[in-house]
């Protein structure tokens, strides 16, 4: 019998500990459990503050991304890159403050000059962190860090940056989410378990197909069982941990059914891959879970995404147009998305609250090699998009002839002072400096927020 009872408190300690991704959902209403019946909609929150992070993984090329088209650098720009450089007039035009005409977008990215066009897009250049590593996987660590010289420079803080902004303003279950990245290390040392999932879709009840009609019944004696006491002799801490994820599980199975129902009555189609009917890009998945868990009402600051392909050494031009196509389609719909959302009712004002910073471990170098693409470098660019975009532009030091006449563009802009304008003036932070405590030799004035 103790056996039994001993095996009993094993399984459910497992239970416990693998619902602690679900818990983070938290339980905005208890009653929303699979046999209530209840499937009210929870309204967005209004003026709730967001913060959303899309990695471009491998490394973008930005100087195919924001082109110079004028002057002695686009010359220079073009004598790097005969075979894949773009002239003047290939790219989409931006309109704007002094120095715009000298750049134009990729011409993939058509939504994302919409939005530069409506005020909600600044570019910032030159952007790195000193003495630049070329490794994927170092550069990678020091942007998840938001630390040069890692976790021996953030002595008694949680070595993740997203994570340390949580434990110090957002500390709630699901202020933090990572979706279809997996637990980055930006992640680490949070005091509360991220909600962290490949897609919204996989967070679900399993059904067995083969008693399907049993299904209710079979989650009727599980939500009997974790409301119990004591079940199996368990702490209750752990079977309310428990019963936490039942319900959340409830809850985000519910937001997707009226959240589809809320996407076929306006229209909303994120984008699909090629050839197929029904299943979305990558970038599209992940942007719709966002807009998803924003339609229901979770109180979530950070969402972090992202996608690769982005290390382009070979046959570049064709592979970096359609990653740029699907980031921009993604960003096109969601857009779509949350402003009809704002329209919706409730007066939710998501997009003025939001900000989106699409970022990458680093840039490429500014000559072609002989695969037709790029090869690691230095000083790359950072995005920043959204209705929370109040000073839009181009941002940074510009290119002159000495970035392009060296191999790597260098940097004059630290990614740190970027996260530091998101989390202090976006996300109203007043721990900044704790969050981000080395120094630096270069500190930068970034305000686009």
């Amino acid at each position: 019998m103790g056996n039994a009872v001993n095996k009993s408190r094993r399984n459910f300690l497992r239970v416990g500990a693998a619902a602690t991704g679900a818990v983070a959902l938290g339980a905005l209403d208890r009653d929303t459990s699979p046999l209530s019946g209840k499937r009210a909609h929870a309204v967005a929150i209004p003026n709730h503050k967001r913060l959303i992070v899309i990695n471009m993984l491998g490394g973008n090329d930005w100087l195919n991304t924001l082109i110079p088209v004028t002057g002695s650098v686009a010359g220079l720009y073009l004598a790097q890159r005969p075979g894949i450089g773009f002239t003047q007039g290939q790219g989409l035009a931006l309109t704007g403050g002094p120095g715009v005409s000298e750049y134009e977008l990729h011409p993939s990215v058509p939504n994302l000059q919409s939005m530069w066009n409506a005020g909600d897009v600044a570019f910032v250049q030159k952007v790195g962190y000193p003495s630049q590593n070329l490794s994927h996987f170092v550069s990678e660590d020091i942007w998840s860090y938001g630390a040069r010289n890692g976790i021996s420079s953030l002595t008694g803080l949680a070595p993740g940056w997203v994570a340390r902004y949580g434990n110090f303003d957002a500390n709630n279950p699901m202020s933090l989410v990572s979706i279809g990245v997996g637990r980055r290390l930006d992640f680490a040392g949070a005091n509360v378990s991220p909600f962290l999932v490949s897609s919204v879709a996989s967070f679900n009840f399993d059904t067995d197909w083969h008693y399907s009609q049993n299904h209710a019944l079979r989650l009727e004696v599980v939500q009997n069982i974790l409301a119990m006491q004591d079940p199996a002799g368990l702490p209750g801490q752990v079977a309310a941990s428990a019963e936490a994820a039942h319900v959340a599980a409830a809850q985000v199975q519910t937001e997707a059914v009226n959240y589809a129902a809320y996407e076929t009555a306006n229209s909303i189609q994120y984008p699909l891959r090629p050839g197929s009917s029904t299943s979305l890009t990558n970038m599209g998945r992940r942007m719709r879970d966002i807009a998803l868990l924003i339609y229901g009402g979770f109180d979530t600051s950070v969402f972090y995404t992202g996608y690769g392909g982005f290390d382009t050494h070979s046959d570049q031009a064709a592979r970096h147009a359609s990653l740029l196509q699907e980031l921009d389609d993604a960003l096109g719909v969601f857009r779509q998305d949350v402003t009809t959302q704002d329209a919706g009712g409730g007066s939710p004002n998501i997009w003025n609250n939001l900000a989106i910073v699409v970022i990458s471990e680093f840039g490429r170098r500014n000559f072609e090699n002989g695969s037709d693409g790029t090869d690691h470098g230095h000083g790359g660019c950072v995005i920043v998009a959204g209705g929370a975009v109040n000073n839009p532009g181009i941002h940074g030091d510009a290119l002159v002839d000495a970035d392009m006449n060296a191999s790597h563009l260098p940097y004059s802009t630290d990614f740190r002072d970027i996260y530091r304008n998101l989390l202090g003036p976006h996300m109203q932070s007043t721990n900044v400096a704790q969050i981000f405590p080395e120094a630096q030799p270069i500190n930068s004035t970034i305000s686009v927020i």
